[in-house]
């Protein structure tokens, strides 16, 4: 930190000495840093004092405003805050469409920027001490910055209201996107959040042949999930118009890699509007968002911090000769308790956990039982599963409720879902038996 405000303060200084401008200096050593190795750590290290300074700032220009000169030349003012917003918002759109940008962005960027840079401060000062300008145009600029400042929030904020107009009254544009073929995608997965997490779900189910879409804001993120030949889509998520281009009504299965909680609430909310029978895998930040995710309708939730501490002592009792076995049981018992009681699905969920551990132990294998299977609508002893198969029913699951260990009086349904266990022959006579048609 000491180096960082020397840097700026000396550059500052000598800038000063050679007749430029103090806060000239002070912001090319801001450049320079920004552009280094270091920058974000900078930025980082230096955002309290840029707070505070930016504060002292702001409210020093605050008390230089005068209302009587407002009311005294108060149509010259809204005519000079109507070119400047207006002019800047055209220059901008138009820079912002010359880089090849489209649908909400040069809107965005021209309403964003609607005030009057705080530069003009400087600049104006300068031009007052050097008689260049008149108090009165140096009042007038002051004016016009100040309610440009203020007017600035309520004007990008407007943003999606306009956006919403010209898609109306224009010609509806493609969103910029890569890799996804013309004739859509069904039943895929819409990974939310292209950063390290996103990539390593997309590098999962790329392995498994499973067909996926991203969607990510970072054009570095995108131009690299681009190139890695990713289905991709850049924009926010938390658009409609996004989540269409990223084919969301199509889709089985929304994964949320972002941590935020407020962009997350706003994706899930437009995917449900979307597309009812999505399920929603949610990453969070902590354990207090559990019950506002539940309520959105999310189907899993994963704290990536709690996970990574299990795995770490996970790795510290083993290293500490703790066997194998007492280590997992440590493991799903933390991991029990905190995903079971926050979702209130105590029962069910460690019963689920325990056929997890089940099958990481036994060769269990889920199987889902067609309408036209011959074993429906016949209990498990009467099919005589066991005698015919080899294999064992240890649970069902039926329109998401879990009945383990089920006795042979259990009456199998179409679209149960079956979980078997035995040898990999006796799996195989069990599927010709119930997958026959």
């Amino acid at each position: 930190m000491l180096a960082i405000t020397a840097i700026g303060l000396g550059v500052g200084y000598i800038t000063h000495m050679v007749g430029l401008s103090f806060a000239f200096g002070a912001f090319v050593a801001g450049m320079v840093l920004s552009e280094s190795d270091f920058g974000h750590q900078a930025l980082s290290d230096i955002i309290p004092l840029r707070d505070l300074f930016g504060l002292l700032f702001f409210t020093s220009v605050g008390m230089l405003f005068d209302p009587t000169f407002l009311l005294t030349h108060i149509q010259q003012v809204i005519i000079l805050v109507l070119a400047v917003g207006i002019g800047k918002g055209i220059i901008f759109a138009f820079i912002a469409r010359i880089f090849k940008y489209g649908n909400i962005i040069p809107l965005a960027v021209g309403l964003g920027l609607f005030q009057i840079g705080e530069f003009s401060f400087v600049l104006a000062r300068v031009g007052l001490s050097t008689n260049s300008i008149g108090i009165e145009l140096y009042s007038m600029i002051l004016t016009t910055a100040i309610l440009t400042m203020v007017l600035t929030p309520l004007v990008s904020g407007q943003t999606a209201r306009m956006y919403a107009l010209k898609k109306r009254w224009f010609r509806h544009e493609v969103l910029e996107s890569s890799n996804i073929p013309d004739s859509g995608l069904t039943g895929h997965v819409v990974i939310v959040g292209g950063g390290r997490v996103g990539f390593q779900i997309a590098q999962v189910l790329k392995r498994l042949n499973m067909q996926f879409v991203i969607i990510e804001l970072d054009h570095r993120r995108f131009e690299q999930a681009k190139a890695a030949g990713s289905a991709i889509v850049y924009g926010d998520a938390g658009q409609e118009i996004v989540l269409e281009a990223a084919g969301i009504k199509d889709a089985s299965l929304l994964i949320l890699a972002i941590p935020d909680l407020v962009a997350s609430r706003s994706v899930i909310l437009h995917s449900k509007h979307l597309n009812d029978r999505l399920e929603i895998v949610a990453r969070t930040s902590g354990p207090d968002s559990f019950g506002l995710l539940k309520e959105l309708g999310v189907s899993e939730v994963v704290l990536p911090e709690f996970e990574a501490s299990l795995e770490m002592t996970r790795q510290s009792l083993l290293r500490l000769r703790i066997p194998p076995t007492e280590v997992q049981r440590y493991m799903d018992t933390a991991r029990q308790e905190l995903y079971a009681n926050l979702f209130n699905q105590g029962d069910d969920y460690r019963v689920l956990s325990q056929l997890r551990k089940a099958e990481q132990q036994f060769d269990l294998q889920w199987v889902r039982l067609d309408p036209e299977s011959p074993i429906i609508h016949r209990s498990i002893g009467e099919n005589e599963i066991r005698k015919r198969t080899g294999a064992s029913i240890v649970g069902v699951v039926r329109e998401g409720k879990l009945s383990p260990n089920p006795d042979t009086d259990f009456v199998l349904l179409p679209n149960d879902l079956v979980a078997i266990i035995g040898s990999e022959r006796d799996r195989e006579e069990f599927c010709l038996i119930a997958l026959a048609a």
